[in-house]
C-alpha cells in the first residue's frame, strides 16, 4: 500500500483559517495563537510544498492559484472530518456512561437500585452490558467496569469500593437453626467459578470442617447459587453486597456472620472519566450506596 503523502497538518490547519478568514490577524484571532505565529506556519507549509500560497497585492494578501486548489481540498477535508467527529460526539452521548457489570452484580445489586439512581441523578444516561470476562477500556466500547479482584491488575483507572464478604444463606423457612443443623437438613451450594468458597469461610470463622466440595450441588455462577438457596435447595455462600436485597427482602436468611474475603469490588474506569461530570457522579453514587452498614446481617437467632 502506497504511503500518503501528507503536508504538516498543523501548518495546514493554520494555512486553512488564514485563507478562509482572508488573512493572517483574523486566521490568528480564530485559534488563539499570534499573527506571527500564523505567517510562520504558512511559511513552513511553503517550504514543505516549495511554492506560494499567498502573493501581497495592494489590498494586502492573496491567494496564489496553488493556495486557492489548496484551501478548497483542505477546507472540504476538515468541514468532513469535523462532521464525522461530530456525529461520533453525539452517539456517544446518546449512549450514556457505557458499564460493564457481572452478571450477578448486575442483577442483584444495580439492577434494584436504579430506580433511586435515576431519582437522584434524572439527567443521567447509563448503558449497561453483562460480561464475566475483562474488558478493555482502551477499544472505545466501554466507560467503566465494575469487577472483583484481589488489587488492581490491568489497564484502566482502580478505584477501590468495597470489600467482599461471604456469608452463609438459605430459604427462611430455615431460619433460627444453626448452619451444622441446616447443613446436616440441605446440602451445600458449591460455586465453581470463583477463588473462595467455603473452604475460605471455614478458615475465617474457625469451623471445624467445610462441606466436601465434592457433594452437594455445584453452579457457576453466584446469581444461580443464591436462586437455589432461595427455593431451598441448600445452604449458599451469599456474597455481599450482591445478595444484600435478597437479605434485606428475606428472599434468604443468614446463617452464620458475614465475613470479610479476599477480594473487593473495584470501580474501574477509563483515563480522566472521573473528572468529568457524569462520571464523578455515578462514581459518587456508587460509593454513598457500597457503604450501607446495612450489608453485614448477623445470622437468625438459632432455635
Amino acid at each position: 500500500m502506497m504511503r500518503r503523502q501528507l503536508p504538516p497538518l498543523a501548518a495546514l490547519r493554520v494555512f486553512e483559517a488564514a485563507g478562509r478568514r482572508g488573512g493572517f490577524t483574523a486566521a490568528a484571532e480564530e485559534l488563539g495563537v499570534t499573527p506571527s505565529a500564523v505567517s510562520h506556519a504558512v511559511r513552513t507549509l511553503e517550504d514543505h510544498l516549495g511554492l506560494p500560497l499567498f502573493r501581497r497585492d495592494p489590498r494586502g494578501l492573496a491567494l496564489t492559484p496553488a493556495g486557492e486548489a489548496l484551501l478548497a481540498e483542505a477546507s472540504r477535508a476538515f468541514d468532513a472530518l469535523a462532521g464525522t467527529v461530530g456525529r461520533l460526539v453525539a452517539a456517544r452521548h446518546e449512549a450514556g456512561l457505557r458499564i460493564s457489570v457481572a452478571p450477578t452484580f448486575a442483577a442483584r445489586w444495580l439492577l434494584p437500585r436504579l430506580p433511586a439512581l435515576r431519582r437522584r441523578h434524572p439527567a443521567l444516561a447509563i448503558s449497561i452490558t453483562t460480561e464475566q470476562d475483562w474488558v478493555d477500556l482502551g477499544d472505545g466500547r466501554r466507560d467503566l467496569a465494575i469487577r472483583m479482584a484481589r488489587e488492581p491488575s490491568g489497564p484502566g483507572e482502580w478505584h477501590r469500593l468495597v470489600q467482599e464478604r461471604l456469608v452463609p444463606v438459605a430459604a427462611p423457612a430455615f431460619a433460627g437453626l444453626s448452619l451444622e443443623a441446616a447443613l446436616a437438613r440441605l446440602p451445600a451450594i458449591h460455586l465453581t467459578t470463583v477463588s473462595e468458597d467455603w473452604a475460605a469461610w471455614a478458615s475465617r470463622t474457625g469451623m471445624a470442617a467445610p462441606p466436601d466440595p465434592r457433594r452437594g450441588l455445584r453452579f457457576d455462577t453466584a446469581h444461580m447459587g443464591l436462586e437455589a438457596a432461595a427455593q431451598g435447595l441448600g445452604v449458599a455462600l451469599g456474597r455481599l453486597p450482591a445478595c444484600a436485597a435478597d437479605l434485606g427482602a428475606r428472599r434468604v436468611v443468614a446463617l452464620g456472620p458475614a465475613v470479610a474475603s479476599g477480594t473487593a469490588y473495584w470501580l474501574v474506569t477509563r483515563p480522566g472519566l472521573l473528572r468529568q461530570r457524569d462520571g464523578r457522579l455515578l462514581a459518587a453514587w456508587l460509593r454513598e450506596e457500597l457503604a450501607d452498614p446495612a450489608e453485614a446481617p448477623q445470622a437468625e437467632p438459632a432455635a
